[in-house]
């Protein structure tokens, strides 16, 4: 058996590794628990209720705004009261102590470190109505003195619980009472007024349901404007006197993605089993994923993450979310490159070796958090080989938004790049019976690449022919050098880059390569795609402040009278050469792989939205002195 020296050490140490808010996600398990407990002796036909709000009965005695979490479970006797809120890894009332489910110390390391006044933690149970209050008491965590005697659990009246506890006759209010001057736990300092509500929806995958209701006071308005009793609450939450103060129902992520979807109509959502290797120790997953709609009241994000976000799932718990930027690499390795704000998805890992770290941050598989294991690899090959035809859809639609206006563009940029192509790599070339070359060396796959050297000379009239006649020595030369030529066309790695003109906010709907947090902003350019050796397109930033200094230098010089037409013809110019600069900044330095010294990691880092912000800058000179020789005809047309 061990010994504890300084379990005080241990709470902090334990603290420190816990994710923000995580006291709110523990003392709601223990409610979910102790509803759940009352449920299995009551049967199917009984109902729970737990409730996030002000400590009304606080409030009106301390004036103080604290949060509290109530549940109609089973409650805690005295003598329960002081077993599980003093002893670490308790075994708990439900027996059910392990690795993988309650492990016994999690409110009582969240709530007292979080919270060195303390939690106040009242219970009803076989009548008997007791408080007790843990925190901090300036030398260790612990029980605080309650009683005129010092006792530390009292006994109080039944004005101390809500309605429905006291009509249940049984349950737990937990109030949470900050740490020094920092008293305000329902809407701290810095927080959106929504912030507790936001946070139970994104912790969990779906609630309220199987008859256990989960509600938080989501309030409006500054702090004057607040009602001063729960009656008061009440009345507002009828809509009479006063500002809202509701007390609005949790139903988890997925339900509140599942209704986005649906008013898409049917078919925006879906789950796709994936096998994984068991070969190889991976187990299967289940995918869940959303298609969401844009526009004009589809906003998720007050209560849930929005499109364009990932989590993994585990006991019906939201680990390890990928929000925004964050989720790029994410989604292109499941090949969703366009539309990616518009796509939801929750990553399900299946079988007996998942399990959650102590802090539930991340969802382990074989002991290795789920997005950081070669499990994660496999199942995001598996789901980009079936991609449900929704998502590909949605991906087309939002690809077709941004096409070229110019289809001869690509073709300029293309010739005028040609040479430079050429220098550190081969030619590349494909079969094509109407080719006007004739190429050697291994054949091209796929579509547009190839490996391998190959020879070429143009198709004419002087082409050797096979005949009966005799030749010199010079003919069987010639004839074994061409004996595996085949008509061909050249192919251009400038083809497998797609140059897109977007807006920042456009920009998020791509799965940018190193974003780092800042995706498109304030950025020249960056890449879409899994990473940038292999990213196929490149977006370039409208918005870019160094972009738009080169228009309005252009039209102060060729358009001082601001004509909408010649305006619209210089941005034309200007995207085409800046374009030019950028694919030949990307795929010049994608001719220096060899595996070696230049590495996927090299291409992540030297192709970011950093590296190619400096490409950019780097050579406005000639950007400036091609677009105002292509506008200067424009100039002299406008000025006469």
């Amino acid at each position: 058996m061990f010994r504890v020296e300084n379990a005080d050490f241990i709470a902090d140490k334990l603290a420190s590794e816990l994710l923000p808010d995580q006291e709110q996600r523990e003392v709601y398990k223990n409610a979910e628990e102790a509803v759940d407990r009352r449920l299995r002796v009551e049967g199917p036909k009984s109902s729970g209720r737990i409730e996030f709000d002000v400590d009304w009965p606080m409030y009106e005695r301390a004036g103080e705004w604290f949060v509290s979490c109530s549940d109609d479970g089973d409650g805690m006797s005295r003598a329960e009261l002081d077993r599980y809120m003093t002893t670490l890894a308790v075994q708990g009332a439900n027996q059910n102590q392990s690795i993988i489910g309650n492990q016994g110390m999690g409110l009582k390391i969240a709530g007292p470190t979080r919270h060195k006044n303390g939690l106040l933690i009242r219970s009803l149970k076989d009548g008997e109505r007791t408080m007790v209050q843990v925190g901090w008491n300036g030398q260790e965590y612990g029980l605080i003195p309650l009683g005129p005697d010092g006792e530390e659990i009292v006994s109080v009246d039944k004005e101390m619980f809500p309605e429905f506890i006291l009509k249940r006759g049984a349950g737990t209010v937990v109030t949470f009472l900050g740490t020094g001057e920092d008293k305000n736990t329902f809407l701290p300092g810095g927080r959106p007024r929504g912030w507790l509500f936001k946070y139970l929806h994104q912790r969990f995958f779906r609630l309220s349901e199987d008859g256990v209701e989960v509600l938080v006071r989501v309030p409006t308005g500054d702090e004057t404007d607040w009602p001063q009793s729960r009656k008061e609450a009440d009345e507002r939450q009828r809509g009479e006197g006063g500002k809202s103060f509701n007390l609005s129902r949790v139903r988890g992520t997925a339900a509140i993605w599942d209704d986005a979807a649906d008013k898409q109509g049917n078919g925006f959502r879906g789950e796709l089993e994936v096998p994984g290797d068991p070969a190889s120790d991976v187990p299967a997953a289940l995918i869940h994923w959303w298609v969401l709609p844009t526009g004009p009241g589809s906003d998720v994000s007050t209560r849930t993450a929005s499109g364009g976000s990932l989590a993994v799932l585990f006991q019906n718990e939201l680990h390890d979310w990928r929000l925004s930027n964050q989720a790029n690499p994410y989604f292109a390795r499941m090949g969703v490159l366009f539309g990616k704000t518009r796509i939801g998805f929750v990553l399900e890992p299946l079988g007996t070796t998942i399990a959650s770290d102590f802090a539930r941050a991340h969802v382990l598989v074989g002991g290795t958090p789920v997005l950081e294991s070669d499990a994660w690899l496999t199942w995001a090959e598996q789901f980009r080989a079936v991609m449900p035809e929704k998502i590909k859809e949605t991906m087309a639609e939002e690809q077709a938004r941004l096409e070229v206006e110019d289809p001869d563009r690509a073709r300029r940029i293309r010739d005028r790049l040609k040479d430079v192509m050429q220098l550190l790599r081969p030619r590349r070339f494909k079969r094509d019976k109407e080719g006007n070359l004739i190429a050697t060396g291994p054949a091209v796959t796929g579509s547009g690449s190839g490996n391998g050297s190959v020879s070429e000379r143009p198709v004419g009239p002087g082409r050797r022919r096979s005949t009966s006649s005799t030749r010199g020595i010079g003919a069987v030369l010639t004839q074994v050098d061409g004996a595996d030529e085949e008509p061909a066309s050249e192919v251009f790695s400038l083809l497998q880059i797609s140059p897109q003109w977007v807006s920042e906010s456009e920009a998020d709907s791509f799965a940018i390569v190193q974003g780092e947090g800042k995706g498109l902003h304030d950025r020249a350019a960056a890449l879409a795609g899994e990473d940038g050796a292999t990213a196929g397109i490149l977006l370039l930033n409208r918005d870019f402040r160094g972009y738009q200094a080169i228009i309005a230098t252009i039209n102060e010089w060729a358009n001082p009278d601001g004509d909408e037409d010649v305006s619209k013809k210089i941005e034309t110019f200007a995207q085409e050469w800046v374009e030019q600069k950028m694919v030949e900044a990307v795929n010049g330095l994608r001719q220096l792989e060899n595996g070696s010294t230049w590495t996927a990691t090299n291409f992540d880092d030297a192709l970011s939205p950093v590296a190619l912000t400096v490409a950019f800058m780097a050579d406005r000179y000639h950007t400036l002195r091609e677009v105002k020789r292509q506008v200067g005809p424009l100039r002299q047309a406008v000025s006469s």
